[in-house]
């Protein structure tokens, strides 16, 4: 039985191996970024229990390629944005920014304490210890795809805890001050 899904997996990959690779390179400019997403493409078909029996099993292929592609997309987006953002914050006179700096760690750290255990693991694991998401997937026994879930859900939430705190705070110009004595 598991012979027959290697043998089919094998045949695949001798016929599309490389036209999987040349659409996903299509997509990314990193030849890492193109390998990682088709192995991973590669590894759903292999998970499937019969492979060989699938309508059109190339199709399966390039569509979970595709799908791993936007995620992967999207993740990117979403870190770089969050990135230009925090960069953005940076304008001001330098104890401003080490004491707005400071708060917003602080509401960093507390949007993280209150994510759920897994996405909190998979968050510290990628933004602490610099593992990679494959890395954290077998630490975690979860799918690398699943990895990239729980740190898009991590980034959003501490998004929306520093939004909210941006929001709650008073404009950076101060109020005029008020002689009370003059009628």
């Amino acid at each position: 039985m598991a012979e027959a899904k290697d043998r089919f997996i094998s045949a695949m990959f001798a016929r599309h191996g490389h036209a999987l690779l040349r659409f996903l390179r299509a997509r990314f400019r990193n030849e890492e970024e193109a390998a990682d997403i088709a192995q991973e493409a590669w590894m759903r078909l292999y998970r499937l229990e019969h492979p060989q029996q699938l309508d059109n099993a190339k199709a399966f292929l390039f569509q979970a390629a595709s799908n791993l592609a936007v995620d992967h997309l999207r993740r990117v987006r979403l870190e770089n944005d969050f990135a230009q953002s925090s960069a953005a914050e940076e304008a001001g006179p330098e104890l401003e920014r080490s004491v707005d700096a400071a708060e917003q760690l602080s509401i960093v750290e507390q949007a993280i304490s209150e994510l759920p255990v897994t996405t909190r693991q998979a968050f510290v694991m990628h933004r602490s210890r610099d593992m990679s998401y494959p890395e954290i997937a077998r630490a975690l026994g979860v799918s690398t795809s699943m990895v990239e879930k729980h740190i898009i859900t991590a980034l959003k939430h501490c998004r929306r805890r520093l939004q909210v705190r941006s929001r709650a705070l008073p404009s950076s110009r101060p109020a005029p001050i008020r002689d009370e004595a003059k009628p």
